[in-house]
């Protein structure tokens, strides 16, 4: 008799335990897809994005600029800034 109320004891707790964890498990998961938290973590992915491809394409800029500034020499033209472009405009 002792076993049968120890094993019925140590089920049910088990049981509840386990009951408890699973409601737990769901609520988390339901807290996750709420309108709120999806329009939140969309927001947080979008500014994110955002940063990486403005340094992308600052870096894409600052290759570019050096890139044609190495051929410019190697070529034996003179650079973009002594031909009087954009940029001497700017300081006048």
């Amino acid at each position: 008799m002792t076993k049968r109320l120890r094993w019925f004891i140590s089920g049910t707790g088990f049981g509840i335990g386990a009951t408890i964890w699973v409601r737990r498990k769901i609520r988390d998961k339901v807290a996750e897809v709420t309108p709120l938290a999806l329009t939140k973590a969309t927001a947080d992915s979008v500014v994110r994005f955002k940063d990486l491809f403005v340094k992308a394409v600052g870096d894409a800029r600052i290759e570019a600029v050096q890139t044609e500034a190495m051929l410019r020499e190697e070529m034996g033209l003179e650079s973009k800034r002594g031909r009087g472009g954009p940029d001497c405009a700017k300081s006048r």
